[in-house]
């Protein structure tokens, strides 16, 4: 049997080419991960629209100024060397011919005091009393100021001495007694006029207000001494001071703007035939305001205003420096924030042009019209005069009309052309989810709030919605989601 040889070449292989498979699903995850990222990108680069609700409200601006107090100030110089024990709480009235104090002038009588460890015992209200006085200090502190610092060590020392003086006072003729002391040498000092007393000085008390300058403003060239001591005090020098009239003077260290407003009201008020301007201040750490009538005085480009002052001196004795709040403007409208506010342009047209057309009779304005043969056509365009500037000129929606286009008079066949254009201001209301050019009047503004006129033609009432920033939409621009303020 004879065996048949295949050759090897004699089978051909063929190879067989991959065939791609798309998988459909994957393609979608990815297209619709690209949908979802973009559409998370144009919203987190898109605007964000705030709205707001208009507010009918009442603003006061206020600026924050140093006052100085000028009193009528006597200093009363010791009459005799020795050791003075006062029977008057700083600021205290005192009567005309009561006993101020009495002179210990040996010292006999005060080494015996010094002597002895008397327990001084503080009742409630002495409590309070002292800690009034931390309590003023902490609220008022502030670290650029170092005048508030002595003044408030001054206020503590005082009224530990007069707790203890009036403790001291109780044992005097006891010790004369006891020791066998001369009564010489112990006398007591009478007031010879009704006042306020007062146990600090500070170079200040001959002052008057036409004299004062910047640098007397400056803290570091202020320096308070306190009379009030427990040391001997020299004949001739200085024992306490009386404030002797209720009548003081506040001079305010004012900024050229508010000098020029103040000024600009006074100019103001006397081209109305009044005399007197007013103006109202509130004392920040006593809580105190009020409305009074100032002058002004320039100095070298420091600026002060003056207010003469009837009352409240009381409250003023111990302090020359006051923090003072002055209030220039208040208004009373709708308040919106400064960022709503935009402008539009608008056709000015003369009143007169006005007419009434149409099925409804409805305001508007004649446009002239070419035609292309050379004819010339008359058309009514129905708009309201959208504001009227009380001198004869009305405002016109620039929508309504081409630049350069012409009207007509009716009445007296003249002609205007379309081209005078001036911007208002206002809001863009979005009550009734678009947004429609609102116009405002601003009797007040300030950077972020502002009080407009609540009888504006063509303009906002209360409870409106705004946009609370303009530069985010456009006028006509449809709202979807907003987020309300």
């Amino acid at each position: 049997m004879s065996k048949v040889r295949r050759n090897r070449n004699e089978q051909k292989v063929v190879r067989m080419q991959p065939t791609i498979q798309i998988n459909m699903g994957a393609v979608m995850f990815i297209i619709v991960l690209f949908y979802i990222a973009a559409n998370l990108f144009i919203y987190l680069n898109k605007p964000r629209i705030s709205v707001y609700e208009v507010q009918q409200k009442k603003l006061s601006d206020a600026y924050t100024c140093t006052g100085m107090v000028l009193r009528d100030e006597k200093i009363v110089k010791a009459n005799k060397t020795g050791y003075y024990n006062f029977y008057y709480a700083d600021g205290s009235h005192v009567g005309k011919n009561q006993i101020i104090c009495t002179i210990d002038e040996t010292g006999e009588i005060y080494n015996l005091l010094s002597s002895q460890n008397n327990n001084v015992t503080l009742s409630k209200n002495d409590r309070k009393v002292l800690w009034n006085h931390i309590h003023d200090f902490r609220q008022s502190y502030n670290p650029s100021q170092y005048a508030t610092v002595s003044d408030f060590v001054y206020d503590v020392g005082n009224a530990v001495l007069e707790l203890t003086s009036s403790n001291v006072s109780k044992n005097v003729k006891e010790l004369i007694k006891e020791n066998n002391l001369s009564e010489s040498s112990y006398s007591s000092i009478t007031s010879n006029q009704v006042g306020l007393i007062s146990y600090a000085i500070d170079g200040y008390e001959s002052k008057k207000a036409e004299d004062i300058s910047v640098s007397d403003f400056q803290g570091g060239n202020y320096k308070k001494e306190q009379l009030h001591t427990n040391e001997k005090i020299q004949q001739g020098k200085p024992a306490y001071k009386m404030i002797t009239s209720e009548n003081w003077t506040l001079v305010l260290e004012i900024s050229k703007d508010i000098y020029d407003t103040l000024e600009k009201r006074q100019e103001e008020n006397k081209a109305a035939n009044q005399d007197t301007s007013y103006v109202k201040i509130a004392f920040n750490q006593e809580d105190i305001s009020m409305t009074r009538a100032y002058t002004l005085r320039c100095d070298k480009k420091a600026y002060f205003a003056i207010i003469p002052m009837q009352d409240y001196i009381v409250h003023f004795t111990d302090n020359r420096f006051v923090s003072v709040d002055i209030s220039l403007d208040n208004v009373e409208g709708l308040k919106i924030p400064t960022s709503s506010i935009t402008k539009k342009s608008f056709y000015t047209v003369p009143e007169e042009y006005f007419t009434v057309g149409g099925d409804n009779k409805d305001p508007g304005l004649v446009k002239i019209v070419y035609k292309q043969n050379g004819d010339i056509t008359y058309k009514f365009v129905p708009c309201e005069s959208y504001y009227t500037d009380g001198k004869g000129m009305a405002y016109v929606d620039q929508n309504l009309f081409s630049s350069g286009e012409k009207i007509i008079n009716e009445k007296t066949k003249d002609e205007y052309q379309m081209v005078q254009v001036k911007k208002l201001k206002g809001v863009y209301n979005v009550n009734y989810g678009y947004c429609i050019f609102k116009r405002i009047e601003t009797l007040y503004q300030n950077e972020e709030y502002c009080i407009v006129k609540a009888t504006t033609e063509n303009g906002l009432s209360t409870y409106d919605h705004i946009i609370v920033d303009a530069t985010t939409v456009s006028e006509d621009d449809m709202l979807n989601n907003y987020k309300g303020e």
